[in-house]
């Protein structure tokens, strides 16, 4: 059996962004895949068995993209707001430059794909996200975060970075300093004590 060709199967992968970024995680079935990807339906089934394991294997591509982005330059030792700001910043940056990524992202954990590995995605989320529950855990032991479960502080600062990439993508919120950071700054509001 020949191997398989990365290329290709990273080809197919962003055909899922592309037509994710256009039409929604509803509009991807394995035929606009292939069109969009410029690869025989037969080829396709050959680096993935069926659109479930492909749209999880999309998933699992882009949360490791995002998470390397987040934590690029990360240092605990830093103040925490500091840190925070860089986690703050890197993800921002990252979904207003892939777009398309962070629509099927944002869609697929709102769909029911997210129940078909649900254990072992929130086991992953965790083990990637460990350097931001390190710091959370840091901010409360030092008493100025407040003292949440650390997956519910996680997901509120998610969910404030994606509702301010969201409004900027889509032209609402301006990109500019000022306007990133008073995002930011309504977020520490709502995890600092």
């Amino acid at each position: 059996m020949r191997p398989l060709d990365p290329i290709k199967q990273e080809r197919i992968i962003d055909a899922v962004f592309a037509i994710a970024g256009s039409q929604g995680i509803a509009g991807i079935n394995i035929a606009k895949i292939s069109k969009e990807a410029g690869i025989g339906v037969g080829s396709l089934y050959t680096y993935f068995t069926n659109k479930d394991e492909l749209i999880q294997a999309a998933y699992f591509s882009v949360e490791n993209k995002i998470t390397q982005q987040m934590y690029k330059d990360f240092d605990i030792s830093l103040p925490v707001k500091v840190s925070l700001k860089r986690i703050y910043l890197n993800t921002l940056r990252y979904r207003l430059r892939h777009y398309n990524e962070t629509v099927f992202i944002d869609q697929y954990i709102q769909s029911n794909y997210v129940q078909l590995n649900f254990e072992k995605q929130v086991a992953d989320f965790e083990l990637q996200n460990k350097p931001l529950y390190d710091l959370l855990k840091k901010g409360q032991q030092e008493g100025i975060l407040n003292k949440v479960a650390l997956f519910t502080a996680t997901s509120f600062i998610n969910g404030a970075i994606r509702s301010a990439s969201n409004g900027m993508a889509q032209k609402l919120i301006p990109i500019k300093k000022q306007t990133i950071d008073e995002c930011f700054t309504m977020m520490w509001r709502g995890i600092s004590t």
